[in-house]
């Protein structure tokens, strides 16, 4: 017996928002670049990096890649969590394949950010130091200021509480939830080989 697969992989495309500091801490700009550098040879996959104080240039590339066909993973770290959904809202009726909130900070109590609606997964990983440090208390001012997003993340499909500090955002994406999966052994899975329409087996003597 023998069997004859042609893959029929998906174009996946990350997109990657850091926070209110990443401009200086590169934590999530790091993170976004060292997978650049792994997909360099891979034509089906892509990561993308954006600031979150872009959301009209990460909207545009939402939307074209949408557009094209491509699988979206939209991954936000801090305020960046909250330029996330925003551009989900806008990017409806496209959907969004997988959503990551990496221990998220709303931007203003007066001015929330939308529930997701369109976003076929969400993952909410919360952080919950036992040891908080000085990231923990420029977050605990953010909340104060802007209130938290766990109602809005109430309805996540996977919620990771993890014991690390806010600026640990790469051992975040790596902390395994309960089943013993993490939000980037998630992000990996997505457009994973499938069998395609020519996939066949043919049986032998």
């Amino acid at each position: 017996m023998s069997a004859i697969a042609t893959p029929n992989r998906q174009h996946v495309t990350e997109i990657y928002v850091g926070g209110a500091a990443d401009t200086k801490t590169r934590l999530v700009a790091t993170y976004a670049e060292e997978r650049q550098r792994r997909f360099a040879q891979d034509a089906f996959r892509d990561a993308r990096y954006f600031p979150h104080y872009a959301p009209r240039r990460i909207l545009r590339l939402a939307r074209q890649r949408a557009d094209m066909g491509h699988l979206i993973v939209l991954t936000g770290h801090s305020w960046g969590g909250d330029t996330a959904l925003r551009v989900l809202r806008a990017l409806h009726p496209r959907p969004v394949d997988l959503l990551v909130c990496v221990d998220p900070v709303p931007k203003s109590r007066l001015n929330p950010p939308p529930a997701p609606r369109n976003a076929a997964r969400i993952i909410h990983v919360d952080a919950r130091p036992r040891l908080p440090n000085r990231s923990d208390r420029i977050k605990d001012m953010g909340q104060w200021v802007g209130g938290t997003l766990h109602r809005r993340l109430s309805g996540a499909d996977m919620r990771i509480i993890v014991d690390l500090n806010h600026f640990a955002f790469a051992q975040m994406m790596h902390m395994p939830g309960e089943d013993g999966v993490s939000a980037a052994d998630l992000i990996d899975r997505i457009g994973q080989v499938r069998p395609g329409p020519a996939a066949r087996t043919s049986l032998a003597g």
